[in-house]
């Protein structure tokens, strides 16, 4: 089996090509990004005893069809995947995610040997807000008005005012993406989905929810959110938790989410599937940081700030069925137990300045996606 990766040498590829049969053939593209990549500019030895390593932007892949050729299978992981900072570099996610996934095709189409499957690693980011009952109607709101936001009101509510309650997000919810990033992880499944029916290749949509775990780059303050609490938790400094900390999130340890992409690659039977990927389990921001703290033994210093991001969402949980019904039962690793394998590997790191985190929050306040109600 020869299986290619683009984004290989990123924090999921990584765990993907680790959880890899031994005798299978690798070739990884990866352009190593100094916003993902910031301690080294080159392939881990690790990947470049396992794999075909090639430093380069996916753009640029019809340069490599030789290399390419052959290839049973597609993994495809490259993508630009920081939601804030999509909002105002809107082309460079635009160029990476949607152009890169073209040119990506584009060469597929130039080979003898196609692949029988490929394998998409989208984003929660594509349903938005999701669905929300009021215990009769199910809802999908477009996102929470700018000016309930100014006023404390951060829950998302009727026409009539009445507050909704979330549903966990199902595959066969409308996709209404509120920020860039999550408009192009769309664009990506429907490039995929019109060019893999036409040309008869197998499609796996994976939409994972807030993946963490160790090998997780902790530099970079536009992914990550778990990294960012730790540094500051485990440094002593002070916490800020956007809007009331009551937010919350699906978060799936990495090892988990690298198994259900191999099980993807190999699968016996047709999947043409949308999968969730998470734990179903939804955690409010505030109890992530206490669970911290805990595991940590350090105490939580938290300000709930009463600011927020535009294009945020309240909150997110996958509904996993889906993964469950076509694999067997799915059994994610409990957050306890993911936070505290990734604290073991964290304290081996170098101590994370929390500068970059810092200008990145100053650089949205300034674009005004960061913003107070008194602003």
């Amino acid at each position: 089996m020869k299986i290619l990766v683009t984004g290989g040498a990123g924090f999921i590829g990584k765990w993907v090509i680790d959880s890899l049969p031994s005798d299978t053939e690798i070739v990884i593209i990866d352009s190593l990004d100094p916003q993902v990549h910031k301690t080294s500019q080159n392939f881990a030895p690790e990947l470049k005893a396992r794999a075909v390593c090639i430093k380069d932007d996916v753009r640029n892949i019809e340069t490599y069809r030789d290399i390419v050729e052959g290839t049973d299978i597609v993994i495809h992981l490259a993508s630009q995947t920081g939601t804030g900072q999509s909002m105002y570099e809107v082309s460079k996610y635009v160029e990476h995610n949607a152009n890169g996934t073209a040119k990506l095709l584009e060469l597929i189409s130039t080979l003898n040997h196609r692949p029988g499957r490929i394998i998409l690693s989208s984003s929660r980011a594509i349903y938005g807000e999701g669905a929300y009952t009021d215990g009769q109607t199910v809802y999908y709101p477009k996102g929470r008005n700018l000016h309930d936001l100014k006023q404390d009101k951060w829950e998302v509510y009727s026409t009539r005012g009445e507050k909704l309650s979330v549903l966990p997000m199902r595959e066969t919810q409308l996709p209404k993406p509120t920020s860039v990033y999550g408009l192009t992880k769309l664009w990506q499944e429907q490039l995929l989905q019109n060019y893999c029916e036409s040309q008869n290749i197998d499609l796996a949509i994976l939409r994972f929810q807030n993946v963490y775990g160790p090998k997780q780059e902790l530099g970079n303050p536009y992914t990550g959110i778990i990294g960012i609490f730790t540094n500051a938790v485990v440094q002593g400094n002070t916490v800020e938790l956007f809007e009331d900390g009551l937010m919350t999130r699906d978060f799936v340890f990495v090892k988990d989410v690298a198994e259900a992409v191999v099980k993807c690659a190999f699968y016996d039977k047709p999947l043409a599937a949308t999968i969730n990927i998470g734990s179903g389990k939804a955690v409010t921001l505030l109890e992530l940081v206490q669970t911290l703290a805990q595991l940590t033994g350090k105490e939580a210093k938290v300000t709930v700030s009463g600011r927020f991001r535009v294009g945020d969402i309240r909150h997110a949980v996958a509904d996993t069925n889906t993964f469950a019904n076509i694999f067997g039962e799915w059994t994610p690793t409990p957050l306890k137990e993911g936070l505290a394998q990734y604290l073991d590997w964290y304290l081996t790191q170098s101590p994370v300045d929390k500068t970059a985190f810092e200008l990145s929050l100053a650089e949205m306040e300034q674009k005004g996606l960061l913003i107070s109600k008194h602003s």
